[in-house]
């Protein structure tokens, strides 16, 4: 099966993308096997190629010229590898053990550097704990930051941090952990080098005053917008998916999904700093005013 680029066929570039294999409907999400699992059944043989490529494979095609691939396919399964997370946090006081969690996923596709994912969303929130740890200030809640590695593999980190620490969907239940009810809200940056527009509230309705008033102070720059429905394929998930506060910011999505998202493309150039900064400044913002709310952030 040959698929193309989706418009990411710039000078050569490789994009690198999950394969496709049929699955019965009625297997649990959370039981479906993936292409890079070593059980995974046995499919088509699926490649990607530019689009200038595909789409003249196509024409000739269309006017009945037969067309020959060859291909060179080399796929080997590697041993598991340990992987380490990146973990900062900033105590709080009167309620310390309640806990404001910011994050980003580490680790990046091997076609390139992987800047835009994700190096650009883990630089964010190191740098809205660095703001925070620079001004002095302590938050009644304690703030954590957690940059983890193999996300991008069916968001092995954040599910497994909320399984171990918060709680999991069994069937059609929700299976709550001891000290989950202490658990605030999670902040996500995942969509690139862009700078923030808003944020998806994840059908949350209770968090929208909050949110507005929040973004207030950022209004002249763009950054008001609150998004009713979902956004998926990142962190924020795993904690929504149990029912927990978990949010990603809505970003400018300037080259991410055209060129440089899970492609040789996503390099250092890619990154905007100006644009990041400004990111890590709401994060900062939001991470602190959660944290020093009287209460915890509302759940659906």
């Amino acid at each position: 099966m040959i698929s193309h680029g989706a418009g990411r066929g710039d000078n050569g570039a490789l994009t690198v993308s999950g394969a496709y294999f049929p699955i019965p409907p009625e297997t649990p999400r959370g039981e479906r096997p993936r292409a890079f699992s070593p059980n995974a059944p046995a499919t088509l043989p699926q490649v990607s190629m530019l689009s200038e490529h595909y789409n003249r494979i196509f024409r000739t095609l269309e006017k009945g010229i037969k067309v020959k691939i060859e291909l060179t396919l080399d796929v080997a399964f590697t041993t598991p590898e340990e992987g380490y997370n990146v973990i900062a946090e900033i105590p709080g006081t009167d309620l310390k053990d309640e806990v404001v969690m910011i994050g980003a996923h580490l680790d990046s596709w091997h076609s390139a550097t992987g800047t835009t994912d994700n190096g650009a969303g883990s630089a964010v929130m190191l740098e809205a704990i660095r703001i925070m740890k620079s001004l002095g200030i302590q938050p009644r809640r304690t703030i954590a930051s957690d940059c983890g590695v193999e996300r991008s593999r069916a968001f092995w980190d954040p599910g497994g941090y909320v399984k171990k620490h918060l709680g999991e969907r069994v069937g059609e239940e929700t299976k709550f952990k001891p000290g989950s009810e202490k658990f605030s809200v999670y902040f996500n940056m995942d969509n690139g080098t862009g700078k923030f527009r808003g944020i998806y509230m994840q059908g949350n309705e209770g968090v929208r005053d909050i949110f507005r008033e929040w973004f207030r102070p950022f209004n002249d720059l763009d950054a008001a917008t609150l998004a009713t429905f979902n956004t998926g394929g990142t962190d924020h998930l795993a904690f929504d998916g149990i029912g927990l506060p978990g949010f990603q910011f809505i970003q400018d999505p300037i080259e991410y999904r055209t060129r440089t998202h899970h492609t040789s493309l996503d390099g250092f150039d890619k990154a905007i700093p100006d644009d990041l900064k400004q990111n890590a400044v709401i994060v900062a913002t939001f991470a602190w005013l959660a944290a020093n709310r009287d209460e915890l952030m509302p759940r659906k």
